[in-house]
């Protein structure tokens, strides 16, 4: 199985939008995409998969409404999960999620807190120099992200984090960089 985890420095960043844009830019795969969050509240349409002490996983079965689940789907995924869990009970909840994920041929995640329980094939951390705010998640996720992507019109790179050694691709609402399509289509191109 192929994991992608997209992470992102604050709330409001574009996670969602890139992730949405990366499963639209390969429609023969089959994506299962995921959203892990701490905000716990009944979604709709979805439909429990598991529960446990401090955390539920969901299924999302419509596009109806605007959840960043249904906008996977609307984008192409095959399967939109959410996990709701308390930063206490993430480990759990990643644990029946891997489970839940085990005969799934390529999967995205939203979430950078997840990354040590989840072990992605690919790490990717959305920065936007517009925004000072860094969650703590983010930063300790720096280290092992395998790749940047700034969301810049002039491409400029957040002074803060050493991004030297690692590579850095532009996004924007609307545009990938061709070479974080040919890093991800290393990744995911046979699980298509």
């Amino acid at each position: 199985m192929a994991l992608i985890m997209v992470g992102g420095q604050t709330k409001n960043v574009g996670k969602t939008t890139l992730i949405c844009n990366i499963i639209a830019a390969f429609p023969r795969v089959r994506w299962t995409a995921v959203k892990i969050t701490n905000h716990l509240h009944a979604p709709q349409h979805c439909e429990m998969v598991e529960t446990g002490d401090g955390w539920t996983i969901w299924k999302q079965n419509s596009t109806k409404d605007h959840s960043d689940t249904a906008r996977f789907l609307t984008s192409g995924a095959n399967r939109g999960l959410l996990v709701q869990s308390r930063e206490s009970c993430l480990k759990e909840a990643c644990a029946s999620l891997q489970s839940e994920l085990a005969s799934a041929p390529t999967v995205i995640v939203e979430s950078a807190s997840a990354a040590e329980f989840l072990d992605p094939t690919l790490l990717l951390v959305l920065l936007d120099p517009a925004q000072s705010d860094f969650k703590q998640s983010a930063r300790q996720q720096f280290e092992r992200a395998d790749a940047f992507i700034v969301r810049s019109a002039n491409f400029e790179v957040i002074e803060q984090i050493d991004c030297t050694k690692k590579p850095v691709f532009a996004a924007s609402p609307h545009h990938l960089d061709p070479a974080l399509l040919s890093m991800l289509e290393a990744k995911v191109g046979s699980n298509a």
